[in-house]
């Protein structure tokens, strides 16, 4: 069951206060927080949760937030053989402000995210040979996704290519030729095609788009109407869990990652990529009942049987 992450690991600093700061300004804060975060470190989480085993294959600082993300990683028997630690930049970090209606402000410094080099995944190719499942996202640079997802197809994986957070310029066809899977969600969806992602019909025609540049599956998150899969011709819907209520929802950081990293625990274990989406779909409903991201994935032994 071994899955091999290439992506963002991150620290995200977060500060509560009453309001936010003027230019100038000094405020007491209530409370302060240091969470592991990045889209790839949370994938990797959520995978190990679920009985995978996970390689993970970043870059973090020299310093102590780097030791910390390392430790994290540890905590989960997440594989850190290959996240390496530069002295050339600092951690990757989020530093995030929230103000006492909930309202937030974020500066995010990719910091050693960005010296992340496909030499990087070449280094790590005795993990991949290993690997059933190969999941990639773009918090790090595009170079180094594609290496991965070549790199995953040559030694047989299932490619996943998580297209976020959305792109700034468009991406190569080159790289959706390489991807088994495609997974956006529905805004991610809209800036990849120039389609409208309003209903369900339009979802559908925007992810066909994407088939057309060379991907094999889109599989599109809908947040609490579930996703649903898109091939050549067809269309599978998986609705959330029977009883999900959306007011119970405390939290959805990181619930896509819960996904990702659900779907790729699923294939890895044998599933097929149809079979696989419900038990995400689940495990994503799970992880917006409690505040935070990785601190909300649920472990195998807490989901219903």
């Amino acid at each position: 069951m071994a899955v091999v992450v290439v992506g963002s690991a991150n620290v995200d600093l977060v500060t509560c206060a009453p309001r936010f700061a003027r230019p100038g300004e000094t405020l007491l804060g209530s409370r302060f927080e240091q969470l592991f975060g990045g889209k790839g470190a949370n994938q990797a989480v959520a995978a190990a949760l679920l009985g995978s085993r996970v390689s993970m294959v970043a870059k973090v600082g020299a310093d102590s937030l780097g030791a910390s993300t390392l430790g994290n990683f540890a905590s989960f028997g997440v594989d850190a053989a290959h996240v390496a630690q530069t002295k050339s930049a600092a951690s990757g970090i989020a530093h995030i402000v929230v103000d006492g209606a909930g309202e937030n402000q974020i500066i995010i410094v990719a910091g050693a995210n960005g010296e992340l080099a496909p030499a990087d995944v070449d280094d790590a190719d005795a993990a991949i040979a290993g690997a059933r499942v190969v999941l990639t996202q773009l918090e790090v640079p595009l170079a180094t996704t594609m290496r991965a997802l070549e790199r995953g197809r040559h030694a047989g994986a299932l490619t996943v290519f998580n297209a976020a957070p959305a792109p700034t310029e468009p991406l190569p066809d080159a790289l959706f030729a390489l991807c088994d899977v495609v997974c956006p969600n529905e805004t991610e969806t809209a800036i990849l095609t120039g389609l409208e992602t309003s209903t369900d019909e339009e979802c559908v025609v925007a992810a066909r788009a994407i088939l057309a540049k060379g991907a094999k599956n889109v599989v599109l998150t809908l947040g609490a109407r579930g996703c649903c899969l898109v091939r050549a011709g067809e269309t599978v819907w998986v609705p959330v869990p029977a009883g999900f209520e959306a007011a119970a929802v405390a939290d959805t950081t990181g619930a896509g990652d819960a996904f990702l990293g659900a779907l790729a625990h699923g294939v890895a274990a044998g599933a097929s990529l149809a079979d696989a989406l419900p038990g995400a779909v689940a495990v994503a409903s799970r992880s917006v009942l409690k505040r935070g991201a990785q601190a909300s994935y649920p472990a195998l032994d807490e989901l219903p049987a």
